[in-house]
Formats: C-alpha cells, sequence, structure tokens
C-alpha cells in the first residue's frame, strides 16, 4: 500500500507541475491578459471540458480517440521513478533512468497517431514534424544524461542522487546540463521548437482536429511532460531532493520550478527555426557535443 501511495504523490506532483508549467508560460508571455495569471490554465480547463469531443468523418476513430490517452499514460507511468526524497519514490528499479527512457519512447506513437488518424493533410505534416523531432532530440538527450550516470556507476535514480551529496553534478558537467535542457524543450514541444503544432503555417497540425477534453489531454501531457523531463534534470544534475534545513520534497520543488521557469523564459526570446535548421540543431551540433561530453566526463572520472 505504501508504494500505492508514494505512486498517487509522484502523480499529483506531476499535474500540479503541469498546471505550473502552464502558469510560467502564459506569465512569461507578452501582450493582453485577462484575469489573473493563476487562474487562466484553469479557465481555459473548464472551457475544454465544455466542447464537444468532435471525431471527423474521414479520420480513424481508434487511434484519434486512444492517442491522448496514450500521451497520458507514458509520462505518467515514466514519473514513477522521480524520486522526490529518501525513499519517496513510486518504483525504483535498478536501471530507473533506462526504465525512464524506454518508457518515454511511446510518445512518439501517440504524436505520430495523434496526426495520422485525422487523414488531412495539416495533420499529416504534424505528425511527420512531431516523429521527426522527437526522434532527432531524444538522441543528445539520452547521451547528455550518461554523464552523471558515467560517475555515479549506477543507472538507478536514487543512486545517482545520492551520488551528489558532495558536489552537484552540474558544477562539471554544465555542458550536459545545457544539452539536455535543449533537447527538453524540444521532446515536449516548447517554443520555439512548436513547429508540430504551430497555428501560423499548419493551423494546429499535429492537434488541429482535436477539441474537448481530449484536447485538454493532450495539453496536460505536453506540459506534464516538460515539468518531468526537467525533475530528471534535477535528479541528474542538481542533486535530486537534496540540501540543508528543508525537506527533500520542498528542496527538489525549490530546484524544479526555478530551472523550469529560467528555461521556458530564455528560449521564449528564440524564434521558431526552421524545419531544416531544427533538425540540423539536433543532429549536427548538439549530438557531437554530448559525445564530446561524455569523453570529457570520462577523462574527469578517471583522472580525479
Amino acid at each position: 500500500m505504501s508504494e500505492i501511495v508514494q505512486a498517487l504523490v509522484v502523480f499529483f506532483g506531476l499535474l500540479v507541475g503541469a498546471y505550473v508549467i502552464a502558469v510560467v508560460k502564459r506569465w512569461i508571455a507578452f501582450g493582453p491578459r485577462y484575469g489573473t495569471v493563476l487562474a487562466l490554465p484553469g479557465a481555459e480547463a473548464l472551457v475544454l471540458l465544455r466542447q464537444e469531443n468532435l471525431v471527423t468523418s474521414a479520420s480513424d476513430r481508434l487511434l484519434f480517440r486512444s492517442a491522448p490517452l496514450v500521451a497520458v499514460a507514458v509520462v505518467a507511468m515514466a514519473a514513477l521513478v522521480v524520486p522526490l526524497g529518501p525513499g519517496i519514490i513510486g518504483f525504483d528499479p535498478s536501471i530507473g533512468l533506462f526504465y525512464f527512457i524506454a518508457v518515454l519512447s511511446p510518445f512518439v506513437i501517440a504524436m505520430f497517431c495523434a496526426g495520422w488518424s485525422q487523414n488531412a493533410k495539416v495533420g499529416l505534416f504534424g505528425a511527420f514534424r512531431a516523429t521527426a523531432y522527437l526522434i532527432a532530440y531524444e538522441v543528445p538527450l539520452g547521451f547528455a544524461a550518461i554523464g552523471p550516470v558515467m560517475h555515479a556507476e549506477s543507472l538507478s535514480t536514487m543512486r545517482i542522487v545520492e551520488a551528489q551529496s558532495d558536489l552537484w553534478y552540474a558544477v562539471w558537467q554544465p555542458l550536459g546540463l545545457i544539452i539536455y535542457l535543449v533537447s527538453a524543450v524540444a521532446v515536449s514541444y516548447a517554443h520555439p521548437f512548436d513547429a508540430p503544432q504551430s497555428e501560423s503555417e499548419l493551423g494546429g497540425g499535429v492537434l488541429a482536429e482535436y477539441s474537448g477534453a481530449r484536447l485538454l489531454l493532450f495539453k496536460v501531457a505536453l506540459d506534464a511532460l516538460f515539468v518531468l523531463l526537467v525533475a530528471i534534470a534535477v535528479v541528474l544534475f542538481l542533486g535530486g531532493g537534496n540540501g540543508p534545513l528543508l525537506a527533500a520534497p520542498v528542496w527538489f520543488v525549490l530546484k524544479t520550478c526555478p530551472l523550469a521557469a529560467v528555461t521556458l523564459w530564455a528560449t521564449r526570446f528564440v524564434p521558431r527555426l526552421r524545419h531544416d535548421q531544427l533538425l540540423t540543431l539536433s543532429w549536427k551540433i548538439l549530438l557531437p557535443a554530448s559525445l564530446l561530453n561524455i569523453t570529457v566526463v570520462g577523462v574527469l572520472t578517471l583522472l580525479l
């Protein structure tokens, strides 16, 4: 029963984090705001819940309806290996980080099915963009996470946090942290990597035909995915819940929220790149940089 309670705590924290990310996105956005920023995501959620869940006659109904459920389920399962503190973790396997990356991989299937099932050009273009970005940026994201694993000599997220009791990995692996955060923004389709669902050129893209509760599920899944990736960044590079005086979950929140806010704020001022530029950034810049980071971390680990 204790494991079930811990899993529910992790899921609740994921939902709260998704709401906080939605608030931060609106807080750093420019332009007129109607109502309180804290209440805007909740108001938008109520509006979407009141909308009808339309399904076009030409779409594949099974794939169309199941895609948002798969997206939410994948993020929820991946969140089980996030340690909020000593013993506060839903699932603690010895290969926790590998489990996280492996379970998160089907998210690309959910996004592709969402666009493919619409049987429309806009959704199809968005589906191929979403698939290309997710595959391209999952590679440097995974390589950036290898540095902490090499030094901690373990794939367990709890063990990686314990290995940073004296010094955070972000202090001597800043390149790995930067590569990871850039890849995290791309994997969660946040600006400036939001071309798969861009309204200016694709009219919503991969989510063009979605409305009502299904659209809300996708929005929650994307925001939850971003906060989950930032939480794993805290585990890998910022010592997780390690900290003096305060409880471990409090320290974890105090590290995760500012890191997510700073990341979104920094990328807010970057113009949206073209499709070829986004793929070039991944395969020709981030991937070689992540391999260089692995080499440097390996040499420093052997020397020190």
